[in-house]
This record gives C-alpha cells, sequence and structure tokens, in this order.
C-alpha cells in the first residue's frame, strides 16, 4: 500500500488542474497537434494523483502535505491492538459471580 503524501488543499488543486488541462489537451487533440497529446497524458497524470493522493515526485524531496495526525500508518501494531482489545473486553466484562450466586442460593444475613 502506498503511503498518502497528498494533503486535502494540494489534491483538491490537483483534482481542479488536472481536469482543465486533461479537458484542453482533449481539445487540442482534435487538432490533432502534439501539445494535445502531451496536455492530455500531464492532465491524466495529476487528475491520478489527485485521485489515489499519492505523488511519487514527492518521496525524493520528502515532502509531504498531509497533516501529522490524519497520516495513516502504513505498519499495524497488530500486538498493541490486541492488548488494547483485550483491556476493553476486561473492563466491560460482569465480575465473575461466586459459586453461591452460580447455584441459586442467596446468603443471609447471619448473627442477628
Amino acid at each position: 500500500m502506498l503511503r498518502r503524501n497528498v494533503g486535502s488543499i494540494d489534491r483538491l488543486l490537483r483534482l481542479t488542474l488536472g481536469g482543465i488541462l486533461f479537458l484542453g489537451g482533449l481539445i487540442l487533440l482534435s487538432g490533432k497537434t502534439t501539445l494535445g497529446v502531451a496536455l492530455t497524458v500531464v492532465g491524466l497524470l495529476v487528475l491520478l494523483t489527485g485521485i489515489i493522493r499519492f505523488c511519487a515526485l514527492y518521496i525524493p524531496f520528502g515532502i509531504s502535505t498531509v497533516r501529522p495526525e490524519t497520516r495513516i500508518s502504513s505498519v499495524c501494531d497488530c500486538a498493541a491492538w490486541m492488548k488494547a482489545r483485550q483491556d476493553n473486553c476486561a473492563a466491560i466484562a460482569p465480575p465473575p459471580r461466586g459459586e453461591e450466586e452460580a447455584a441459586g442460593v442467596v446468603p443471609t444475613a447471619r448473627g442477628r
């Protein structure tokens, strides 16, 4: 899985600009120009990076426009997840019943 490195504002700009370039390239393609082919290809690439939220050109420069708190970890910490789940289940589980309650015997007050 690819780690997202395109944030929401960056994505919006990519989708808008990619759409404009793609449509402009299609219009120029009707005139059989190489500029139309180039604009169509560039527009498609920009649209694709906006859709999948990953840009390979950001990797060599270490750029990421995603906010730190919304970054998704690509590695699952399964051990920590299982421990948290077990702790949560233990907190919700009812306390163990004594032998007397399980047998239906209700303790009475003695010594009065």
